[in-house]
């Protein structure tokens, strides 16, 4: 089955124009991320919690708010999900550094009644894994007297808090490395029973509950970015020796432009960027390069069959040549996920839309960026030959 029967667009001809389409969609998407401060992570990085709430009749989001607001999260984020009677409660990441210093300050209080203890700062660490490092509270007091480290380890420990390490800087300065308190998984249980309390004579449906440690946030962070260094230096390597260099650059090229537009358009959407998201954007990095592949193919193929013809010609054959078969099988995924995205309901909303984004800017890139970049790799080696020849 075609589409086309012996086209001859001049696809390379048109480049420059394409490279501007493309600028003005990377450059109105880096804009906004450096606006926003980044991509707007979800708390599957960020950690936080998440309660989806349905209520057997429509309830104002505001008093949905103010329940939020009363369980002490005012920062909670509140959208409608789905129906008019369906809610999604998001709470980003609670810092615990004051709640770490408050129970410290308890627990030395209770173990050394005279020791005149107060806080000098409080901190949150971060993990590292990389230095095999889990995060925690760092909370450094005072004392009249410190007693032996040993001593008040124990004492503190005795009294419900426990500690990492603990180091004495000074005669009368002591440093405690306190684990994470889990605030976000208490923090569901707030929120359940504050709109339970609220509302009395609602009949309120949990219907999900997700709550994310910065531990883990951070693990997938790291997780991610290793993903897709190992992805595209594995494509740099598979398509520079079944190809060419040129060819491995062209695709890579491409793919860092199919990935940036993705995100850019979400961040000008204000979507968040979830583990969801990354699967389906490490999963339309696989189309674009099946794609472009087949188009690397084709034109591997002429370099044997139309040596008489012109570079830049050549190119354009190829393209021509498989038209028919990247529309036909851009079209068929397409349909499928547009209905994903019409009828696949709020879960998997932003995984179709990123799929959408993806096969439409996949297919372009094949065409438009990576069979493009072999043009111009290839008149950067003429210039430089003439160059040498004069």
């Amino acid at each position: 089955m075609q589409f086309f029967h012996e086209t001859h667009i001049h696809f390379v001809k048109h480049r420059n124009r394409a490279y501007l389409i493309s600028l003005a969609l990377i450059v109105a998407g880096l804009v906004s991320l450096i606006i926003k401060g980044g991509p707007n992570l979800s708390i599957d990085f960020e950690g936080g919690t998440l309660v989806q709430l349905r209520f057997d009749e429509h309830v104002p989001i505001s008093e949905v708010r103010d329940a939020v607001i009363a369980a002490g999260y005012g920062g909670g984020q509140i959208q409608q999900f789905g129906s008019l009677n369906e809610y999604l409660i998001t709470v980003e990441r609670i810092s615990e550094e004051g709640m770490a210093a408050d129970r410290l300050l308890k627990a030395l209080n209770a173990a050394e009644p005279t020791g005149g203890w107060r806080v000098v700062s409080s901190q949150e660490m971060l993990p590292d894994f990389s230095a095999g490092f889990e995060g925690g509270n760092l909370v450094v007091v005072e004392g009249d007297s410190i007693p032996p480290v040993d001593l008040l380890r124990d004492a503190v420990r005795a009294n419900g808090v426990g500690v990492i390490e603990l180091t004495k800087e000074s005669g009368k300065r002591i440093a405690f490395n306190l684990p994470f308190l889990g605030a976000e998984a208490k923090a569901a249980d707030k929120l359940k029973a504050e709109v339970e309390k609220r509302f009395p004579d609602r009949k309120i449906e949990v219907r999900r509950t997700e709550t994310v440690g910065p531990k883990i946030g951070e693990e997938l962070k790291n997780r991610t970015w290793a993903a897709i260094m190992i992805s595209l230096f594995g494509i740099l390597v598979y398509i520079s020796w079944r190809f060419e260099f040129r060819f491995a650059i062209g695709a890579i090229v491409a793919l860092i432009h199919d990935v940036v537009i993705t995100v850019g358009i979400f961040s000008l959407m204000n979507k968040e960027i979830s583990i969801v998201v990354i699967a389906a954007i490490l999963t339309l990095v696989g189309y674009s390069l099946n794609d472009t592949i087949v188009v690397f193919d084709r034109i591997r193929e002429n370099f044997g069959l139309r040596r008489r013809e012109s570079f830049d010609r050549m190119i354009d054959i190829s393209i021509n040549e498989s038209l028919s078969r990247t529309v036909i099988t851009s079209l068929t995924t397409l349909f499928v996920v547009v209905c994903l995205f019409v009828l696949g309901g709020e879960v998997i909303h932003d995984f179709a839309f990123a799929l959408l984004i993806g096969i439409i800017v996949g297919t372009y890139s094949s065409v438009f960026v990576a069979s493009p970049i072999l043009v111009e790799w290839q008149n950067r080696v003429i210039a430089r030959t003439a160059a040498r020849v004069k």
